[in-house]
């Protein structure tokens, strides 16, 4: 169930689980820590924005949903590999610039620099499909090849999952309650298991099509919701 408009000839699409999420924060977190998380997120969401202005590469489609939000580039513009790092990265980078800012001032320890730490941290990490695992793919594709770099960064993102998950355990026995990092990680667990690599895509289609056709390689250059 999503709710759809547009903004101009960008596509805004919100998803019913963008609602849930906030209305559980609200419920067990309180109105402050929901209000800091999502200026967190607007943070986040405005480094990606801001970095295909920079480009000159406006968003075609932006989605949201409880797991955060997939922005599309315009089919107008099409992104290098290069690029494609640039803007993965610009979402937690500026979640950590703000953080930064924050400690500079003397105001690290509020509600909206926490999440803005927490948020840039947490898609750093070179896990798909977080940022800092879409700007890993586009990295080794644009070094070894699509098809390859695909296929690294999904047994990358593989590994880092289980210590992750292991740590969101360690979380719930310490902190009880507090199931956040132990979701995250079952949910990038169900999505590196239902992710179509190259070496699946290639067994599927025996017989019918190549996995490297031209149009292979084409995909959203940032955001981290499937």
């Amino acid at each position: 169930m999503r709710l759809g408009f547009s903004l101009g000839s960008c596509r805004v699409s919100l998803g019913f689980s963008c609602f849930a999420l906030l209305s559980y924060c609200a419920l067990f977190s309180g109105g402050l820590w929901t209000g800091a998380f999502f200026l967190g997120v607007l943070c986040h969401e405005g480094g990606h924005l801001g970095a295909l202005a920079l480009l000159g590469a406006p968003p075609g489609q932006v989605s949201l949903s409880a797991l955060g939000c997939r922005i599309t580039p315009s089919a107008k513009r099409s992104l290098t590999w290069g690029e494609s790092t640039f803007v993965s990265l610009a979402g937690p980078g500026a979640n950590l610039l703000a953080w930064a800012a924050g400690q500079a001032a003397g105001w690290g320890e509020r509600h909206f620099f926490l999440c803005c730490l927490g948020l840039g941290l947490l898609h750093s990490l070179p896990i798909l499909p977080l940022d800092g695992g879409l700007a890993l793919e586009a990295l080794l594709s644009r070094q070894l090849s699509p098809a390859l770099g695909e296929t690294l960064c999904w047994w990358v993102s593989a590994g880092l999952v289980l210590p992750l998950g292991i740590l969101g355990l360690l979380v719930v026995f310490r902190s009880p309650g507090n199931f956040s990092l132990l979701a995250m990680s079952l949910y990038l667990a169900c999505y590196l298991l239902g992710k179509e690599t190259p070496p699946r895509r290639a067994v599927a289609n025996r017989g019918k099509t190549r996995y490297n056709s031209p149009d292979y390689g084409e995909k959203e250059t940032c955001g981290y919701v499937p």
